[in-house]
């Protein structure tokens, strides 16, 4: 209770103030407020006009620091490339190459090679190395002390790109494993395909022709796989990467054939038609018809909701036979655009013209006519008739699984064979020191 008598007498006390107070220190004090808040509003603007200007400074220098490493190791290799033709030149002269003139142009060679090497690596270990023996290079003072250093480079190198190159194996490997088992589960799937399409009474000895040297393909990327994962000594490891890369180009052939493969199985499914602009198609049925292609199509319908895809924009649809309850294009959908048109339920006649339409119909009782070229997807129950071919609607747990899911090439990352010969280069000539 006196806790409230207190906050009431406090509000009291407030309005008491604020009716002394007169209305030019109200209007001052609104005053200093719209101040204040221009004062914000520069302070604002200010800090992000700095903050702009940062930000564009850092993207300059970010370009800049870019921009002067590829400089800095353009400038690094052009002066190993030098002092290597200097050593080149002068170990094939026939000047002493025990002389202070020959060791200082060893020393510059091996100094210039430990510099480029190290622009090449990213493992500070062996950046390290190299670094003590640039040590080891400067205080050297007869050439059997630059051989060692030599021979230590040698091995520090091997043993960096040793080490590149099975890390760079190990995601490769990885990487097929996970296509080769992808590759492996497309081949059961095909095969059961395959199989129910045989037991149709369908003529599928092409496909297990097809399925065969896919399965072969596969069981080479696997065989390169094996021979990459088991190498042990130099010799072995040299070819690692040339087997990992023949595996990926195995993987590759096995993905093109099953490209091959799945436009040869669309002439055996059930509902899929692939329209050569020499006939005419026509279908009585109910379920879900969906048509693509540069085609002309006239259906009638009860209740069906029309979906309409102009990709090129030219498409000519006419519903003035029919009526429907709604559509997106009268709810403002513009009419010169490539979105979806959407009718719903639409019953009546419409025709449809266009070179690169997607049409998709749903509806309970539905006949249709199409001509021109592309493809006719009828899942539900019905029948059609294809140059002079009569045959059933697939069943909707028989229809078309997404050919695209299936057909994903996995490419494989090779190895730039241009920087393997370079980093051979690099340390190659080092046996002559």
């Amino acid at each position: 209770m006196k806790t409230t008598l207190k906050l009431f007498a406090y509000f009291a006390m407030t309005l008491m103030v604020v009716s002394i107070l007169s209305t030019g220190a109200l209007a001052a004090s609104d005053n200093a407020l719209k101040n204040g808040v221009q004062i914000k509003d520069r302070d604002r603007d200010m800090v992000n006009a700095n903050e702009n200007a940062l930000r564009k400074q850092t993207e300059s220098l970010n370009n800049t620091t870019l921009m002067n490493r590829v400089n800095e190791k353009k400038n690094v290799k052009a002066g190993y490339l030098d002092a290597r033709d200097n050593f080149v030149k002068l170990k094939n002269s026939d000047k002493n190459l025990a002389s202070q003139e020959a060791i200082e142009a060893t020393k510059e060679y091996l100094n210039s090679t430990i510099d480029y090497m190290i622009s090449s690596l990213d493992d500070e270990a062996y950046i390290a190395q190299l670094e003590l023996v640039k040590e080891d290079v400067a205080a050297a003072t007869s050439r059997k002390e630059l051989s060692e250093s030599a021979r230590d480079i040698r091995d520090i190198w091997k043993d960096a790109n040793r080490q590149k190159t099975v890390s760079a194996s190990r995601s490769m490997d990885k990487k097929l494993n996970a296509v080769i088992k992808t590759s492996d589960n497309m081949a059961l799937r095909m095969e059961k395909e395959i199989a129910r399409l045989e037991s149709k009474g369908e003529d599928v000895t092409e496909l297990r022709s097809m399925l065969e040297d896919y399965r072969t393909l596969i069981s080479e990327a696997k065989a390169y796989q094996l021979q990459a994962a088991n190498a042990t000594d130099a010799d072995e490891r040299a070819n690692l990467v040339r087997n990992m890369n023949m595996a990926g180009q195995k993987i590759k052939e096995a993905n093109v054939l099953l490209r091959d493969m799945l436009k040869n199985l669309k002439h055996h499914r059930e509902g899929l038609i692939v329209l050569g602009g020499n006939g005419t198609l026509t279908a009585e049925g109910n379920g879900t018809a969906v048509l693509s292609g540069d085609i002309t199509i006239s259906f009638s319908a009860t209740d069906a909701k029309l979906v309409i895809k102009d990709m090129a924009g030219d498409a000519v649809i006419n519903t003035s036979d029919a009526s429907y309850e709604s559509s997106n294009i009268d709810a403002g959908n513009s009419s010169s655009n490539n979105r979806a048109f959407v009718f719903h339920n639409l019953t009546g006649t419409v025709t449809i013209e266009g070179s690169r339409l997607t049409v998709m119909i749903q509806s309970e009782d539905m006949s249709l006519s199409v001509d021109g070229e592309g493809t006719a997807m009828l899942s539900g129950n019905g029948s059609y008739e294809f140059n002079s071919v009569t045959k059933e609607w697939a069943k909707c747990d028989d229809a078309q699984e997404e050919a695209d899911e299936s057909s994903e090439e996995s490419e494989e990352n090779e190895d730039d064979d241009n920087s393997e010969n370079e980093s051979e280069n690099n340390s190659g000539n080092l046996t002559g020191i």
